[in-house]
């Protein structure tokens, strides 16, 4: 459980780090200018965290799934209307703040509420939450993390900018470079 739920976390975190400096380009790549310059480039930002939530959330929830009972299960099963109600609220309030992007934001804080309880769980059934926090990306991991994904966003903003094929190119490979730093650490 550890260490998936630690490549998980991994994982989320380089997905949102490069998605928030590469949505833009992506959908360029993918859809053209118009793709580019409409909403889209915000709406995969905020899916990024999205698939982090997503991860960490599927980890946790086969755990708790695989480790409990029958009637453990069918009393989760009661926990997920709540669930659905509380999803269809924060639907409305983001969505209404927010626009298209507070569906999303919507989803994440659900994906969050079931984490937390799935968390409650693991942590219960290990007598404690040292085997959380051994889950968690060390500090090691999180600075490089964090430097390559500066470093990614500093590129985006110098030469994606630059609107030139040249200055994409260069962006990508940055890009690249920096997650073969994250593949390395």
């Amino acid at each position: 459980v550890v260490s998936t739920q630690s490549t998980g976390a991994l994982f989320g975190l380089v997905v949102t780090v490069y998605g928030l400096s590469y949505a833009r380009l992506a959908l360029l790549i993918y859809g053209g200018s118009a793709l580019a310059e409409s909403d889209g480039p915000w709406l995969l930002q905020w899916h990024c965290p999205y698939i982090a939530v997503c991860g960490i959330n599927g980890v946790s929830e086969c755990f708790y799934f695989a480790t409990m009972s029958q009637i453990e299960v069918e009393n989760y099963n009661l926990k997920l209307l709540p669930f659905s109600v509380c999803f269809l609220v924060l639907s409305a309030v983001f969505s209404y703040l927010f626009g298209t992007v507070g569906f999303i934001l919507a989803n994440i804080g659900n994906m969050s509420i079931r984490i937390f309880f799935s968390l409650r769980y693991t942590a219960s059934y290990f007598g404690g939450t040292e085997v959380l926090k051994r889950s968690i990306p060390n500090i090691p991991q999180l600075m490089i993390i964090g430097v390559c994904g500066a470093t990614a966003l500093l590129s985006k903003l110098v030469l994606e900018s630059s609107n030139s094929s040249l200055g994409y190119l260069c962006h990508i490979i940055i890009g690249g470079l920096s997650l073969l730093l994250v593949d390395h650490s």
